[in-house]
């Protein structure tokens, strides 16, 4: 039986759409008449334009496609990433929805549930292999490509180069470093990870996981986040804090707070991606606080969650193949590799890995490097109640419940909201 949240969705896009509206209404299609020529204009949405560094970008890039298709117009929307996922959820409902829009790749199954994507396969069955293997698997539900991905980015430790030697390769190494900086330093974690309610707590979970070879379904579907490994994981996971003491209180904390920490010189280590740097504000070989950064330390194996972003296009778009020649023409080799550039993300395709752009700086280097141990992230059929039954499974361990009562319990929750993948 299909949940309550995901009927209501269904039946508000359902009503939105028989109601006419959307971006292929007769209001909208003043300026767009066919595909075989003439004025087409296309609403792309993509969250976050206005943050630092990203809208000249983009905007360079839809002049760049614009110049190849003088019959296309794009016309950019944007809002914030806190706000992206409401916005596009009552835009979609609501028969208002832009034709192209980017987003986090997690919300793909919900969009694809809601009928509201147009399925790609036919189009992208060649275009989608540049992508590395694990993001293919991201956006492909049922053998049916909803999505092309866009950006993503791996995991590194960040780690003081004043303070440690050599950084840890393991999980008992990481503890055994972590203890160390402590006893041989005051007022200084020598660790820091998250536990707030915050899709940075699932994956930074998730990462252990992986490396404890779990995982949250299985291949038929069906929850296995309560089974050993994944509680080990845990186990692990929390004894950083109630055995070992040695991040501070992770329920305090998300992933995106742990770099003001570290260059306050609260903790000694954390984990992030590349962007880590910049929230900094400081280059590695600063005075305050120098580090440099190195794999993620390997449990039963090395591997670290492929998080991404993807785009997709609207099932009510008039205008799909033009839609799709834009996707198209913006995730192309060269324009995918400069967006890249652009945005300081690591290479998303396959052949990008082997440019010398993305090696020429050995801090960014290492975060390639990591791309070899990617895990495709899980694929609930709803990302937001997912993430908020981890989380508070990952907090209640911290705060005393027994681990495998955390998960069992979180097992229990994503069944009966029905969150698992979808299946045929």
């Amino acid at each position: 039986m299909k949940k309550c949240w995901l009927a209501i969705l269904s039946l508000m896009f359902i009503l939105g759409a028989c109601s006419g509206g959307g971006s292929g209404s007769e209001e909208d299609s003043s300026e767009a008449e066919s595909s075989s020529g003439e004025e087409v204009t296309l609403r792309y949405f993509h969250p976050g334009v206005d943050q630092p560094g990203t809208r000249e970008g983009i905007e360079d890039m839809i002049e760049r496609f614009e110049s190849e298709n003088e019959n296309v117009t794009i016309e950019l929307e944007t809002a914030g990433w806190d706000d992206a996922y409401q916005k596009l959820v009552t835009d979609l409902s609501g028969g208002s929805a832009p034709d192209i829009f980017f987003g986090g790749t997690r919300w793909v199954p919900t969009f694809a549930a809601m009928d509201a994507l147009l399925p790609l396969t036919e189009q992208a069955s060649e275009h989608i292999k540049l992508f590395h293997d694990p993001l293919q698997s991201n956006v492909t539900i049922n053998d049916e490509v909803y999505a092309i991905p866009r950006g993503f980015s791996t995991r590194t430790l960040i780690y003081r180069t004043d303070l440690i030697d050599e950084p840890p390769t393991t999980w008992e190494e990481l503890v055994d470093t972590a203890v160390e900086v402590q006893e041989n330093n005051e007022d200084i974690y020598g660790f820091g990870v998250s536990g707030a309610s915050h899709i940075s707590t699932v994956e930074q979970y998730l990462n252990y996981v992986y490396q404890n070879n779990g995982d949250v379904f299985d291949e038929e579907g069906n929850v296995i986040i309560n089974e050993p490994e994944a509680v080990e994981a845990l186990q692990f996971y929390t004894d950083l804090y109630r055995v070992h003491e040695v991040v501070p209180n992770p329920v305090e904390y998300n992933r995106e707070e742990l770099p003001t920490l570290f260059s306050q010189g609260r903790i000694a280590m954390y984990v992030i991606g590349p962007w880590g740097r910049n929230m900094m504000g400081e280059e590695p070989d600063n005075d305050e606080f120098p580090y440099d950064n190195a794999p993620l330390p390997e449990g039963a194996s090395k591997s670290n969650i492929f998080g991404s972003d993807s785009i997709m296009i609207s099932n009510e778009t008039e205008y799909p193949e033009e839609a799709w020649d834009f996707v198209e023409f913006i995730t192309q080799p060269n324009e995918q590799k400069q967006y890249d550039l652009d945005q300081g993300l690591v290479p998303i395709q396959k052949d990008e890995m082997e440019e010398e752009e993305f090696h020429e700086d050995p801090f960014f280097s290492k975060y390639v490097d990591m791309i070899e141990y990617g895990h495709e992230a899980p694929k609930p059929t709803a990302w937001e109640p997912f993430q908020d039954i981890i989380s508070e499974a990952v907090q209640n361990a911290m705060e005393g419940t027994d681990p495998q009562e955390a998960l069992d319990e979180a097992a229990e929750k994503i069944e009966e909201e029905d969150l698992m993948p979808i299946q045929e």
